[in-house]
This record gives C-alpha cells, structure tokens and sequence, in this order.
C-alpha cells in the first residue's frame, strides 16, 4: 500500500516524481504523460492501468504501490 507520498493541492498533484506537473481539471488528469487518461469519481482514480485501485483520502493518494499509473511512460 502506498504511504500518501502524494498528494493533492490547489488542484496540482505533487509528490516525489513529477510534483506539481500533472493538475486536475473536471475530473481527469492532465499532465506530460498519460494526459486525460485517468479521472476521478468518488475518490477513486480510474484509467487504463490500476483502474479503480488507487483512493484519495484527505488529500493524500493511496493504493497498491508507490508507482502512480499516469507517471509510467
């Protein structure tokens, strides 16, 4: 299970890889890799990869791994 290592503020998700590079805009993640692919719905996060299997809490994205599946090239 991920620790929270990222998070999300003012729409921006930072974290150690990529921080403050990908935002949120209606739902969906954009960013340099992977951009719109992945959205959010009831603080999960879905996409072609790990769909569903990664959850914000309190700001703080959790999930399997540390990988967060819009970072993968």
């Amino acid at each position: 299970m991920s620790s929270g290592k990222y998070y999300i503020a003012d729409g921006y998700i930072y974290g150690p890889k990529d921080s403050g590079r990908f935002y949120i805009q209606d739902g969906y993640i954009y960013g340099p890799r992977n951009s719109g692919k992945y959205y959010i719905s009831d603080g999960y996060i879905y996409g072609p990869k790990k769909s569903g299997k990664f959850y914000i809490s309190e700001g703080y994205i959790y999930g399997p791994n540390e990988e967060l599946p819009w970072l993968e090239e």
